[in-house]
């Protein structure tokens, strides 16, 4: 009888070493499947968003990416806008770009990337533009993110 009752404890200590190498060398399959499963997604103040439009320059690119105003629950007053220029090697000494964020065929805001000496200048248009809250040299280019106001 005793010998009966040990056989379903090996037969479970079997299946376990079976079963945790196959989860553990495809551990990023089974994450990548749950995340889609339940809908998970990053949040769009670590990604900066939704890609809104790409414009071509020819030798780079702008990529402008959607408004986050995202919150908890509901919208934020404040949020911001990424805009990222891209491949570093193609980008000019400096760039002057002007960018409509909201799509009303007005210029929101220009700003001057001076890619030499890392700096940037921001000149509003609107007045949900508010200033830069980070500038920086990413792998493959340059980032900004501005601050807005919610005014809708």
């Amino acid at each position: 009888m005793s010998a009966l009752k040990k056989i379903p404890g090996y037969a479970w200590a079997i299946i376990c070493f079976a079963v945790v190498p196959v989860l553990f060398m495809g551990h990023g399959y089974f994450t990548a499947r749950l995340a889609s499963a339940t809908g998970v997604t990053v949040s769009p103040w670590y990604t900066g968003g939704e890609v809104l439009r790409t414009v071509d320059h020819g030798t780079y690119k702008t990529i402008i990416h959607r408004p986050v105003f995202d919150g908890l629950i509901g919208k934020r007053e404040d949020g911001f806008i990424q805009v990222e220029w891209m491949p570093l090697a193609e980008i000019p000494p400096v760039i002057n770009e002007k960018i409509d964020y909201n799509g009303d065929g007005r210029e929101d805001f220009t700003f001057k990337l001076d890619t030499q000496a890392g700096t940037g200048t921001l000149t509003a248009h609107s007045p949900s533009v508010i200033a830069v809250t980070l500038l920086t040299k990413v792998k493959n280019g340059w980032l900004v993110r501005i601050q807005l106001q919610n005014i809708s």
